[in-house]
């Protein structure tokens, strides 16, 4: 166990038994996570969840009842502190959209290996925007779809903040887009969190949505 640090307080709303295993198995003390609880459903995830506030919770978008989307929508706004992961096994834009409109960090496919998923906690805790490699594809393939040749700045954003968006859009990771502009992962970080504040958002993920948003105006409609 890593002493260095706290546990990731991890909660999970997910009615598959399997998966409900998996993540029991995997999400472990000795690797930096405490599991709080599992929930079938959003009706009994919901109180339990503004209670104990986690870290992470992560998500099932296919519920029964109501669905995973529905959950965060009544849950985001009074938990500014915690990220919420999707967990689905739909990678079709329309979901992944919907769930990052109303609110989610990050979006993960079931079928993705268990350590994707592990590091999609740890980027979600650490403010990040988590995607699968397969939801990423999605995303990005949506963004170039829609790029026109065109890309003025987005108003409040300086050109070097505008350039970072732009190679988030590409598909490029932190560390990527730190060697494109010849610049630190420290600084690439600097950059983030300015950007965050000015576009008031918590996360990569909705940052790049409203870079995007901006570019392509009342077009881009996910």
């Amino acid at each position: 166990m890593n002493l260095s640090r706290p546990s990731i307080r991890v909660a999970c709303v997910e009615d598959d038994p399997l998966f409900q295993i998996l993540l029991k198995k995997i999400l472990l003390v000795d690797r930096g996570f405490e599991l709080l609880d599992v929930f079938p459903n959003v009706e009994q995830a919901v109180p339990a969840l503004l209670e104990s506030r986690p870290d992470v919770v992560l998500l099932d978008m296919k519920l029964p009842g109501r669905t995973g989307v529905e959950c965060l929508a009544i849950l985001e706004s009074h938990m500014p502190a915690t990220a919420f992961v999707m967990l689905t096994g739909d990678d079709t834009p329309q979901q992944v959209f919907a769930a990052l409109k109303a609110g989610a960090c990050g979006y993960v496919l079931k079928t993705a290996p268990p350590e994707h998923l592990l590091e999609a906690v740890r980027a979600a805790a650490m403010g990040g925007g988590p995607l699968s490699p397969a939801i990423s594809r999605v995303v990005i393939s949506a963004f170039q779809t829609k790029a026109s040749a065109s890309k003025p700045r987005m108003p409040g954003i300086t050109q070097r903040e505008n350039e970072l968006l732009s190679l988030f859009v590409k598909g490029l990771s932190a560390k990527e887009a730190a060697y494109e502009m010849g610049i630190s992962y420290e600084t690439v970080r600097d950059y983030l969190k300015t950007i965050y504040q000015k576009l008031k958002v918590r996360s990569r993920t909705e940052a790049v949505l409203k870079y995007v948003r901006n570019q392509q105006g009342p077009a881009l409609a996910f």
